[in-house]
């Protein structure tokens, strides 16, 4: 509509637009380096320096060892006929200067680089080997090698449901500890049980269980890590209703603390047994030997890759594994360069014709970006890029055929677009009948007249089965499928956001309804594994952890699920029992419906290392102090430290007013004296969040003294007038630019823009403002509505065009590649998950900042929700990097519970007083053992009675036998 006011309008050229469909635009567009805000254009370096030259060849090689690496980098096997050539040898003289540099596979007969061969599930391979040498020993005997230390029993802990305890073992422990020969245990499938038994022996119902959940229905929900809870029913206005018994349930939760402590002690009592176990333990989960990529990729000479690009050894390394790996897992620290691991990685798989037709999918807004580093690095490179509008109506069928027509080194692709080229309906319902194959197979076992878990397994198999079709139904083309593209290879960049991967569990706050998105990547993976192997992906992330632990099971399920099943534990309830364990506490609701809520959670990890080594299979972990990359360092604290600076902020009287206001709030929830629907614990968090960013953002007055926003102002104004005047690099051409100014990056999760209501960005924007800076370099990542947009917006920021850019994590996090002139970074609020802050931080301690030393400023105002938020998050980040790391020498590690507030803490915080919280748990851990002293007095009155009754009936059964 014309409203007779000025106006811009962004109109690109007629050839750029051309471009953009043509499979060699971008290396046309990679020619110049455009700046946006000055209209002007710079060459390329190939435009002025070579970049791309012949590599020499190396006709010969002095040593067996020289040949070796040689042949790996040319065709990425022991080729004993190149390796002949290059040493100037006969085969057999070749191989027997090889030695134990190389082993014979006796599964397929070819030659196997060492520390291939001694690595991976080397138990396999020994027993084909020993099995080889009985025909062949003066070939095999050297094969028969490296095995990892057997564990003992004093090493490993049993718990009821682990899978390597079989059903029996559970049934001889439960009919020997309740004496009880009818019990019976069946274990279907992993993950089901059923015990079946006497539930009204005095063992049963006394020692080893109560009245109302016998040892029998304890044993088995114990097995199913399903959460110990005894309900009353009531009935209310003619509906049947339930609530927690908190007396009964205290009981029972104790009584099955007593039967998984006995169990762990049981199973190791009978010498026979304990050896039968300890075996299996060892067979399933310590058959797995790590190999070592530090140096595997010295060797590589990547051909193709530009003059002026030199990887690191830790990008050789990772290139090495995804040469070496069916599945890899980059994930290293944010700003290491994994946009290159991926992008050599690709071209050396298709070099070595290990993979045909690669794609790589990105983020919807880093497709331009990618492009472009990718032939920045391989200038001669055949990409096909796409984005989501490049696959819209019938432009779909276009890019299926140049897909499947052409030759390329990689497609590129971002998310949205991947996602629109569905598999075909038989290829889906055939992932759906894989996902199924195990509950129908024990369902059609099961179907004997003595079978427990038919019904149950039926259920299930009808559950899933709508499960699956939900997730896969969407509308499709006709014709257009992913099969007929030809890919054979995916590459996932940032996988994290991938984690929502249907997962089934008894665990309820471990249960994933799924997402389309994961569900649509594991199913083209499944797909793929089904025609080429194992082969199939690499994916990179910084946060492959977001925020729990069990992130790592699905993790694997994309990765590497043989390993899961080899194991045994594909389903997640095996994989919680084996490794996890579980305790289920009673807490006050934070919705307030209900005197309690039961909350089951991971108390601590066992097992750990072994869970580590198969997560280590297929991770390549490189944090901040393995890489020790090119990054600025932190501003010095006055404290001598180079650590996140906190700005310790007073709360002032409205604040103070408010958090008090909260206190009651929390204190009227924990009574039930409000309704949940109109105050509850999830609001009263959210408000205290927003109170301690600004209390305007709570309906509350403008406070009369500072504020948070008034300190960030502050703080941002100061380094502004401090750096506004540097001059810095253009990023492309590393030329000086014409541009001064350093970019200061403001995180705001809270407060975001809204054009009808007060909000923190616009008052921030004012006060900035008001302090001098030019309106026009204040920007906010909002402003951009499309993935062009955010692009100009990024190369403006590296520019100089900007000077502040204020976002949230999920628009400015990942994928934000502005660091060249970046001096701070302010964390105005707390996110939820560690991984938010290292998205947050790695958007300015990266590769490529110009800035030797930058700020990390967190502004915390005190007895307000923030100091709760950042203390509870650096926590749970510790746990996550005590993964991460991999350490093999700790059996048992603690987890950390989820970021939650309850009333316990909001009283504490509102009062300034922390000894309040030690008194909540205090409270707690008092009313639990009054609670257990109730039960076990109603126990003593019990026994009693049945002792009486007991009497009685002897002393009939005595005077009838008499008369």
């Amino acid at each position: 509509m014309d409203t007779g006011e000025a106006g811009t309008a962004r109109i690109t050229p007629a050839p750029a637009r051309l471009l953009r469909a043509d499979p060699f635009g971008p290396l046309v567009m990679a020619l110049e380096r455009f700046d946006e805000e000055r209209q002007t254009a710079s060459p390329a370096a190939m435009l002025k320096q070579r970049v791309v030259a012949q590599r020499p060849i190396t006709q010969g090689a002095e040593t067996p060892a020289e040949a070796i690496t040689l042949s790996l980098d040319r065709t990425g096997r022991i080729d004993l006929d190149t390796i002949a050539h290059l040493l100037g040898q006969t085969e057999a003289d070749a191989r027997a200067g090889l030695g134990e540099m190389v082993y014979d596979d006796p599964s397929t007969g070819n030659l196997i680089h060492a520390p291939e061969y001694l690595s991976g599930d080397v138990r396999i391979k020994l027993d084909a080997a020993q099995t080889a040498a009985e025909t062949e020993p003066e070939r095999f005997a050297v094969n028969v090698a490296a095995l990892p230390e057997k564990l003992t029993m004093e090493q490993i802990q049993a718990r009821l449901g682990a899978v390597w305890v079989d059903a029996e073992t559970h049934q001889q422990f439960l009919r020997e500890l309740l004496r009880d020969r009818s019990i019976r245990v069946e274990n279907p499938m992993p993950g089901m049980w059923e015990v079946r038994g006497n539930r009204q022996t005095l063992r049963a119902t006394s020692e080893w269980g109560t009245v109302r959940r016998p040892a029998t229905m304890l044993s088995q929900a114990l097995m199913e890590q399903k959460p110990i809870t005894v309900y009353d029913e009531y009935e209310e206005l003619g509906t049947k209703k339930r609530v927690v018994n908190a007396l009964e349930t205290t009981a029972a939760q104790e009584k099955a603390d007593q039967l998984q402590e006995r169990f762990g002690e049981w199973v190791w009592e009978n010498p026979e047994r304990a050896e039968r176990l300890t075996d299996e333990y060892n067979r399933r989960f310590n058959s797995i030997a790590l190999r070592d990529y530090s140096h595997e990729g010295d060797y590589l000479t990547l051909p193709g890759v530009a003059l002026n690009f030199v990887p690191r050894p830790h990008q050789r390394a990772a290139v090495a594994r995804m040469l070496s790996e069916p599945a890899v897992g980059l994930f290293h620290q944010v700003g290491a360069g994994k946009t290159a691991e991926m992008v050599m990685g690709t071209m050396e798989l298709g070099r070595m014709g290990l993979v045909t037709k690669p794609v790589v999918v990105v983020p919807n807004h880093m497709l331009e970006q990618f492009a472009r580093e990718w032939l920045q690095i391989y200038p001669q490179a055949r990409i096909l890029a796409s984005s989501s509008d490049d696959l819209a109506g019938d432009k779909r069928r276009l890019f299926v055929a140049r897909a499947a027509a052409n030759d390329w080194d990689a497609i590129i692709m971002t998310r949205t677009a991947f996602q629109r080229i569905p598999l075909s309906p038989v290829a889906e319902a055939g992932y759906i009948s894989r996902e199924l194959d195990t509950l129908r197979v024990v369902f059609e076992e099961a179907t004997g007249e003595d079978a427990m878990s038919v019904k149950r397994i039926e259920k299930k198999l009808l559950s899933l089965e709508q499960t699956y079709k939900d997730l896969t139904d969407k509308p499709r083309d006709a014709g257009i499928t992913f099969e007929s593209t030809g890919i054979d290879y995916v590459v996932v960049d940032e996988m994290h956001d991938y984690k929502n991967l249907a997962t089934e569990s008894s665990i309820q706050d471990a249960r994933i309804a799924g997402a389309g998105r994961a569900t649509d990547l594991h199913m083209k993976l499944e797909y793929l594994r089904s025609r080429h192997g194992d082969r199939v992906v690499t994916v990179a992330t910084a946060t492959p952890l977001a925020n729990s632990i069990t992130e790592a099971y699905v993790m694997q399920r994309y990765l590497r699920p043989d390993l899961l099943e080899n194991a045994g534990i594909g389903h997640f309830d095996a994989w919680a029992a084996t490794f996890g364990q579980t305790v289920t506490e009673m807490e006050m609701a934070p919705t307030g419906g209900g005197n309690f809520r039961l909350k089951t959670r991971f108390a601590k990890f066992q097992n750990v290392p072994e869970m580590l080594r198969m997560w280590q299979v297929f991770a390549d972990v490189k944090t901040a102090e393995d890489l020790k990359l090119p990054t600025p360092l932190l501003r010095e604290r006055s404290d001598g430290q180079r650590v996140p600076e906190n700005i310790v902020l007073q709360p002032g009287p409205e604040l103070e007013a408010y958090i008090a206001d909260i206190g009651e709030r929390a204190e009227r929830v924990a009574n039930e004296s409000v309704r949940p629907e109109e105050d509850n614990m999830l609001k009263i968090s959210t408000d205290g969040r927003k109170a301690a960013l600004d209390v305007r953002m709570v309906g509350g007055d403008r406070p009369n003294g500072p504020t948070k926003i008034d300190a960030v102002a502050h703080q941002v104004l100061r380094i502004w007038n401090e750096t506004k005047d540097v001059a810095y690099l253009d990023d492309v051409t590393k030329e000086h630019s014409p541009t001064p100014g350093a970019l200061q990056l403001l995180f705001s999760d809270l407060g975001t823009p809204k054009l009808d209501r007060w909000n923190a960005y616009d008052e921030l924007r004012l006060k900035l403002v008001d302090g001098g800076m030019p309106a026009e370099t204040i920007r906010y990542i909002h402003e951009a509505k499309t993935d062009p947009d955010k692009a100009r917006l990024f190369a403006a920021a590296r520019a100089g065009h900007v000077a502040v850019l204020v976002g949230s994590t999920a628009k400015m996090g990942v994928g934000t590649n502005v660091q060249a002139r970046a001096i701070a970074l302010h964390h105005m609020d707390c996110p939820w998950r560690p991984a938010d802050i290292e998205q947050r931080d790695g958007r300015i301690v990266r590769q490529g900042n110009q800035n030797a030393e930058v700020g990390l400023y967190r502004y915390v105002v005190e007895r307000s929700f923030d100091s709760y938020m950042w203390q509870t998050v650096e926590r749970k980040a510790k746990f996550i990097s005590q993964i991460m790391r991999g350490r093999l020498d700790m059996r048992e590690i603690e987890d950390i519970g989820d970021v939650a507030l309850g009333a316990a803490e909001t009283k504490a915080l509102s009062s300034g007083n922390p000894l309040l919280m030690e008194q909540s748990v205090a409270n707690n851990d008092v009313s639990r053992l009054q609670r257990l002293e109730r039960a076990w007095q109603r126990n003593q009155t019990n026994l009693a009675s049945m002792r009486v009754n007991a009497s009685s009936q002897v002393g009939c059964w005595t005077v009838t036998s008499a008369c």
